[in-house]
């Protein structure tokens, strides 16, 4: 009987435990989930104005679906209103980490731009920006040349761009 109530009494401490830490877990996502989406959105309008210029903004925005990693469509323009191009939110994971960028297309000649990292949680972050990221931003380094020190890496982003490309195709016939 004695070892009975203290099998009980130690249940309950430790579903007390439980519940208190799950209380506790919940009351920080609902005091840190607005303040990590305004920071997202904050990295999104930033990079935009990287790829564009400072007079950039977004005019719209539009969820797309059926897509392996593109998931938002921006249409930008500056502060005349007039339409600069189109802006493609991509998320993608590998075995190293998980990858969110905006890529940039021109609106007059439809091509590709440039493009802004908004997470980057590859393993080899570093090397994938210092010996592909800028390289590509600065037109150093085309697109499908991967070989960088953290290729799964730029295949990745290699993959999200082109599949933004082929979106933006679309969006121009």
């Amino acid at each position: 009987m004695a070892n009975a109530k203290k099998y009980i009494l130690t249940g309950v401490i430790l579903g007390s435990i439980a519940a208190v830490s799950a209380g506790l877990i919940a009351l920080t996502n609902l005091i840190s989930k607005d303040k990590i989406r305004q920071n997202e959105l904050n990295k999104i309008n930033a990079g935009i104005k990287e790829i564009f210029g400072d007079e950039a903004s977004v005019r719209s925005s539009k969820d797309l679906e059926g897509h392996q990693y593109t998931v938002l469509l921006y249409e930008i323009e500056n502060d005349k209103k007039e339409f600069l191009g189109y802006a493609f939110k991509s998320d993608g994971s590998n075995m190293y980490g998980k990858i969110s960028l905006i890529s940039g297309f021109d609106g007059v000649s439809h091509n590709f731009m440039s493009l802004y990292m908004v997470t980057n949680e590859q393993t080899y972050a570093s090397t994938l920006v210092e010996n592909y990221i800028s390289p590509l931003n600065k037109e150093e380094r085309q697109l499908e040349d991967v070989n960088c020190g953290a290729t799964y890496g730029a295949k990745l982003v290699r993959d999200m761009v082109n599949e933004a490309s082929e979106v933006a195709k679309e969006l121009w016939k």
